[in-house]
């Protein structure tokens, strides 16, 4: 992975992608809490190095919310069944909290760190670009964030916790969900890699802040636009954008929480 300087904004991209002049981003989805949640159910593609190629796992999406103490994205259910969970945490900081061997006591943890000076809060009304890396080690240096192009990490930023002795994540039966059902806000143009996404990806996908065509990016396991193209007619299906046919599908939902409010 290319390297950045601690606390450095990546370089502006302008280029579209893949996709060219004609690429939208038209519309994402509203989660306005109770039960609401987008659910693909359990892949083992969804689970970190379920390939064996030990690339390292990495995820992109865009969020607005005001909500605090809320899971994003989630490969989590009860009963020793944990992959790894985002949050939004107190003060809209990111934490990320991996599993090993669905041990609920075997964890990696990275979290922003609400005094450091390139904090960003995620939970201001704002559309924000999250994207998490993880190298599939246990060291401070396996997970990092950046978030609206400004990486984080263990050196600058954020905090690394790590308990018990680590091992592999585990490939559970935990369903992968968009939203823990009370989560409120917006979250679109989500994305999963078998692979840890290189500096130069990272701009590419933030885009100055624009969302971009990412189909030609390597090691993509599934891209969910959250509405596009079609819009309400896309519902109840959230289409896999990527060749993997990993739909996604909303739940306890209806066609108008496509809206088109996006980043």
């Amino acid at each position: 992975m290319l390297a950045l300087k601690q606390g450095l904004s990546l370089p502006t991209i302008k280029a579209v992608g893949s996709g060219g002049a004609g690429f939208e981003n038209l519309y994402s989805l509203d989660f306005a809490g109770g039960t609401d949640i987008l659910d693909w159910g359990d892949k083992d593609v969804f689970t970190p190095n379920d390939s064996g190629a030990n690339r390292g796992f990495s995820l992109s999406y865009w969020i607005k919310t005001t909500s605090t103490r809320q899971n994003t994205i989630q490969k989590y259910s009860p009963v020793a069944q944990v992959e790894y969970v985002v949050n939004i945490g107190i003060g809209g900081a990111l934490k990320v909290t991996l599993y090993g061997n669905s041990d609920i006591n075997i964890i990696q943890k990275l979290i922003t760190d609400s005094s450091a000076g390139n904090f960003i809060n995620l939970a201001d009304g704002n559309w924000h670009h999250i994207i998490i890396t993880f190298d599939l080690a246990d060291a401070t240096t396996s997970i990092q964030f950046w978030i609206d192009g400004v990486n984080f990490n263990a050196a600058s930023g954020a905090t690394y916790t790590s308990t018990g002795t680590w091992a592999a994540v585990g490939n559970s039966t935990a369903p992968m969900t968009m939203s823990n059902s009370s989560f409120t806000g917006n979250m679109d143009e989500y994305a999963i890699f078998d692979t840890v996404l290189s500096a130069s990806d990272v701009a590419s996908i933030y885009n100055s802040g624009v969302p971009n065509d990412i189909s030609g990016i390597n090691y993509l396991i599934g891209w969910w636009r959250n509405g596009d193209p079609t819009g309400t007619g896309a519902y109840p299906t959230i289409v896999d954008q990527s060749t993997n046919s990993n739909d996604g599908t909303m739940t306890h939902m209806a066609s108008g929480d496509i809206v088109t409010d996006v980043p």
